[in-house]
């Protein structure tokens, strides 16, 4: 007779394991959200540029154009020679991705000095020649005549999706302005929710709209406002926003209507949004109501045309006839520029491209609801078949199924984006099977393969000197505690070694290690440092114990900057040997700890622990946030600030912390920063002023010239990000500047 098999066996397990993965993707962590949509924009970038239609040109206010004709805002008389030219280029729409809130101030004195040469004034009144220079000096009327003249042109309009930027700014709200703004609403509206109790929609509590005298002769107006998600990447464009009962659509769709004159309607069912059509054309929403951008490469896809070229005359119908335009900003300094799934620096306009794009050629992403289903079932076959595979096969076999199971989903999702055009999950599969194989594993080896598993003896450690020599010294150092000392933990990790070890056989790999591991350490015996272990190519070590110094703070940060300068020489040897070269991330703090023997009595290990060990751990990790390779907190700054050049990165609150810590990126030893660098730090410096102080358009512009100067210092690009992030999704008001991490 067969022995029967206990209840609990693997596949038990992973039906267990399952079962979280379902609960885990039913709450939607936020951990996994970012995760799902950075796998989306990896398969964005993976599908590559795919070509476009030609139709749609970009009329881009770029650096060169405002070289050109000067810094912006433009004369509005010089935007209606702009619409006059594109329209007898005999474009198909103008559609303006900016609105004019204001009346132009500026007095075009070459406009008027032009009409002067025309004119003959000896024989009019006074009365009469203020009259004419006031007529040729109303840019806002030349402008609103080119608009009407052209009758092509399409507005934009700006939400504040927040009361409180309602209120700062009631005076985009005026009556006479929305009266006219609702001619650009949604004409066609079919809804089927409880009038009671509507469904809920993109709800705005104010616009910024362009003065009266130029909405009166816009063919009509389309919002311009994106909607970023957490991570700050634009991703969803809202079709759909509700203000005063009233439902606006989006510039992109507006410009469409203009140009295939078809009438745009929306479907409102009991659950959401139902459907946006454009005549026959169904635009696929999610239930709020927002589209999915289904981007087709980075920035510049689109042709690009600069604006002064089309004042000059350089460009015209031969180039933009038939063709819809959108104007927009793409200068830096005009700060309509958004993060992409293609990464940042991508303009506004383009994002609108895109979209228009999409509607012309019915190119569309889309996640219907019953792709949670698929979702769903994916973790379950991927959880309960590695389980029962588990129940007839060894542990390498497994891992073999697992292997070919998330390529094979891998490749399977991909298939699904690129050809049908469907976002399907990717994070939670893959999870799923990497979780439950996990639990599975640890399952045999604590309970099912016990008898085949036999205790290796370990290597015992080398001790630094400096400890062998406090041992012979005073042999009763060996028992178990340790003493509360203040101390400088040294935490240091090798960036990429995953990807580096794939493609280097173990030897070469243990051998490029090993040469590295030997440089660094006798870099640390050097200053009476401790190493305290070595995990893989981490080093883990402490200054200021055994034997005890004051200046353990100088002597780490002196160790790293040393480290680092011996690292760029050994890049440049591996270079000239064809080998691999590594990048060090370093991590250190001080402050009280506790440091001696633990462990058992027959195996001990003299080492550190304590909370601010753990910061230490936490800031070298915390590097990849910034782009930096050297991290000091500042309790290690406060110390050794007299000795080093570091310059203030942020106040950070970790993961598991709730006090706040202010820290640095050390740059080298006091006097001795390379010069690239020196040249940044000024308008880093001021960029992180006027953050502070919430002048995100300000500081946005330092940290541009810091990136100008270079483009890959990490820690101005972090803030300039964030600073657009802030700028158009600000902090609340009691906001202490402290920014929290999301992971260790």
């Amino acid at each position: 007779m067969k022995k029967k098999r206990k209840w609990i066996n693997s596949f038990t397990v992973a039906m267990g394991l399952t079962f979280c993965s379902v609960l885990i993707y039913r709450a939607d962590f936020q951990l996994f959200h970012q995760w799902e949509l950075k796998s989306y924009d990896f398969k964005v970038r993976a599908r590559g540029v795919r070509p476009v239609s030609g139709n749609v040109v970009i009329i881009a206010i770029d650096e060169k154009s405002l070289k050109d004709e000067g810094r912006w805002p433009w004369p509005r008389s010089k935007l209606a020679n702009l619409v006059d030219r594109l329209s007898e280029a005999g474009v198909t729409v103008i559609g303006f991705d900016a609105f004019f809130p204001e009346k132009d101030t500026n007095i075009p004195f070459e406009a008027v000095q032009e009409s002067l040469k025309k004119k003959d004034l000896k024989n009019l009144e006074n009365e009469k020649i203020i009259e004419w220079l006031k007529v040729e000096s109303d840019s806002d009327a030349k402008f609103a005549d080119a608009i009407g003249r052209s009758g092509r042109t399409v507005l934009g309009f700006y939400i504040y999706p927040t009361e409180e930027m309602a209120r700062q700014l009631s005076d985009t709200m005026e009556e006479s302005r929305l009266q006219v703004l609702s001619f650009s609403s949604y004409a066609i509206v079919q809804r089927f929710d409880d009038p009671e109790n509507p469904v809920p929609l993109r709800r705005v509590h104010g616009m910024g709209v362009s003065i009266p005298q130029l909405i009166n002769v816009a063919n009509s107006m389309g919002c311009v406002s994106f909607l970023p998600e957490v991570d700050g990447v634009v991703r969803w464009i809202p079709m759909v926003l509700e203000f005063d009962k009233v439902l606006y659509p989006p510039l992109s769709l507006q410009v469409v209507q203009q140009a295939t004159q078809l009438p745009p309607g929306l479907q409102i069912a009991e659950y959401g949004v139902d459907s946006v059509r454009l005549g026959e054309l169904v635009i696929p929403t999610n239930e709020v109501g927002d589209f999915l951008v289904n981007y087709y490469g980075p920035s510049h896809t689109f042709e690009h045309i600069s604006a002064t070229d089309v004042l000059s005359g350089k460009v015209g119908a031969e180039t933009l006839q038939n063709k819809i335009v959108l104007v927009g900003g793409t200068a830096a300094g005009m700060h309509d520029i958004h993060t992409s799934p293609y990464g940042p620096l991508y303009p506004g306009v383009e994002v609108h491209a895109n979209v228009i794009e999409n509607f012309l050629t019915a190119d569309f992403l889309v996640r219907p609801d019953w792709l949670a289903v698929l979702d769903l079932a994916m973790i379950l076959i991927s959880g309960l078949l590695l389980g029962l595979v588990s129940l007839y096969f060894r542990a390498l076999f497994t891992a073999v199924i697992l292997v070919f199971g998330i390529v094979g989903y891998i490749y399977s999702d991909y298939y699904l984006f690129t050809n049908m055009g469907l976002w399907v999950k990717s994070a939670y599969p893959i999870f799923t099977q990497i979780f439950v194989y996990s639990g599975i594993t640890l399952y045999r080896f604590v309970f099912e393969e016990q008898e085949k598993r036999f205790v290796k003896a370990a290597f015992s450690q080398y001790l630094a000197p400096a400890v062998v020599e406090r041992l012979m010294n005073n042999p009763t150092f060996l028992k178990l505690g340790g003493e509360r000392k203040e101390l400088t933990a040294f935490f240091s990790d090798v960036a990429g070694v995953s990807s580096i070890s794939e493609k280097l056989s173990p030897g070469e790999l243990v051998e490029l290690l090993n040469v590295y591991l030997t440089e660094m350490t006798d870099i640390i015996m050097k200053y009476e440092g401790t190493v305290d272990k070595f995990e893989g190519d981490a080093i883990i070590a402490f200054f200021g114990a055994p034997v005890p110094y004051e200046d353990h703070a100088k002597r780490a940060c002196l160790v790293c900057v040393e480290m680092q300068s011996r690292l760029k020489k050994l890049r440049q040897q591996w270079k000239e040997e064809g080998k691999h070269q590594l990048f060090v991330r370093i991590g250190l703090n001080t402050g009280p700890m506790v440091i001696g023997n633990m462990g058992s009595k027959n195996r001990m290990d003299y080492t550190m622990m304590g909370d601010s060990v753990n910061l230490a751990a936490r800031l070298e990790g915390v590097n990849k946030q910034y782009g930096t390779y050297t991290m000091i907190s500042e309790f290690t700054y406060r110390p050794a600030k007299e000795f080093i050049e570091a310059r203030e990165l942020d106040l950070i609150r970790v993961v598991g912390k709730s006090e706040p810590v202010k820290i640095y990126e050390l740059l080298g030893s006091n006097g001795d920063v390379d010069e690239k660098t020196n040249e940044v730090l000024p308008y880093y410096n001021k960029g992180l002023e006027y953050y502070k102080l919430r002048r995100w358009d300000e500081a946005i512009e330092s940290f541009e010239k810091a990136l100008d100067i270079d483009v890959n210092d990490g820690p101005s690009l972090t803030y300039f990000e964030r600073c657009i992030l802030f700028k158009g999704m600000p902090p609340p008001d009691d906001w202490d500047g402290v920014f929290g991490m999301l992971s260790k």
